[in-house]
């Protein structure tokens, strides 16, 4: 890793600047309170679910996750994790890991208007300081480095004025995602770089996206320092957390995130908690609509939305957007 050491020699104060905290003074992401739902046009979300922002067609049921967030805001910091932002047709992303940009600004709003505080990965675990974080922080990272993630993500950013962590894996960098049909694609080095110059952080997903909960010491190693290295290399600064692949590791995975030097490390559900190198994530696909992200952040989300009681409560989600429906035509008809 000569290459990580040279860049992890420099001093703290060009560090935190590069590394994309907010109010460091670079990129044009972060550094500025959230302006909420008018930031991102206040745009519906997606047919089944209602508009985000006060008042307009489904205020009351969007009201009440806003209510729900509010109050988890309140107790704890939310980690939540994505893949890539595009709408795609279904045929093309079987896993259902894309969310329509329209929902994820439905889902960025209600955040931002529960009063969350944007921030990296990287400044979530400083603040947590090896423990579970302050109440109120709100974190954004996407796995694997789709291109997506330049071409549609980035514009929403900026104009949320948010920031947010993409995990790279490097071996695919500028390669085709063979996940995915229709031509995708995953960044190349000069995507990344704009993103990294925007503000966003960089963060590390391995060299080959290999499963590491079982693998051993020297895999680990490769795959963890190998893509710190690389992308130190590229972007001339510090990475300073990890995604694990798949969101599973062993004691070997973690060992080579710590011996790599890097503050924090990322699962997601039904994993982890908030030790900084297993730290939880809520991860959301393209199936999940409001109700189902508030679950997700939550914590219930698989105890409640799986079961009967859980069946009933979509259906009352849905009596209330008709209801609502119905009490707008009655005022206007």
């Amino acid at each position: 890793m000569a290459g990580g050491r040279s860049v992890r020699g420099q001093a703290r104060g060009s560090h935190d600047a590069a590394a994309g905290r907010p109010g460091a003074g670079r990129g044009d992401v972060g550094g500025r309170r959230p302006a909420g739902l008018a930031a991102l046009g206040g745009r519906r979300g997606d047919p089944s679910d209602p508009p985000p922002g006060r008042g307009g067609e489904g205020g009351v049921v969007t009201a009440a996750w806003r209510r729900a967030l509010r109050a988890l805001r309140r107790r704890r910091s939310v980690n939540v994790g994505y893949h890539g932002v595009d709408d795609v047709p279904p045929a093309s992303d079987p896993e259902n890991l894309c969310v329509s940009p329209a929902r994820f600004r439905a889902q960025l709003g209600l955040l931002m208007d529960a009063g969350f505080e944007l921030v990296t990965v990287a400044e979530l675990a400083e603040r947590a300081a090896g423990g579970p974080p302050p109440p109120g922080l709100a974190t954004l990272s996407f796995d694997d480095g789709l291109e997506d993630n330049h071409r549609v993500l980035l514009p929403i950013l900026r104009a949320a004025g948010v920031p947010a962590t993409v995990y790279v894996t490097t071996s695919f960098i500028g390669r085709p995602n063979p996940w995915r049909r229709g031509g995708a694609r995953y960044m190349t080095e000069e995507e990344l770089l704009a993103l990294h110059a925007a503000g966003i952080e960089i963060g590390a997903h391995s060299v080959t996206h290999r499963d590491l909960s079982a693998a051993s010491k020297e895999i680990c190693e490769r795959e963890v320092a190998g893509s710190v290295t690389a992308l130190e290399r590229l972007t001339g600064t510090p990475v300073r957390t990890f995604a694990y692949p798949y969101c599973s590791y062993g004691e070997a995975a973690v060992a080579a995130v710590r011996r790599a030097g890097l503050i924090a490390a990322v699962t997601c559900e039904g994993r982890g908690d908030w030790s900084p190198l297993t730290m939880k994530r809520a991860l959301i696909t393209g199936r999940d609509g409001l109700a189902s992200f508030v679950a997700k952040l939550w914590d219930v989300y698989q105890p409640a939305f799986e079961s009967g009681p859980g069946r009933a409560a979509r259906s009352m989600s849905r009596i209330a957007r008709v209801r609502a429906r119905n009490a707008r035509e009655a005022r206007h008809g």
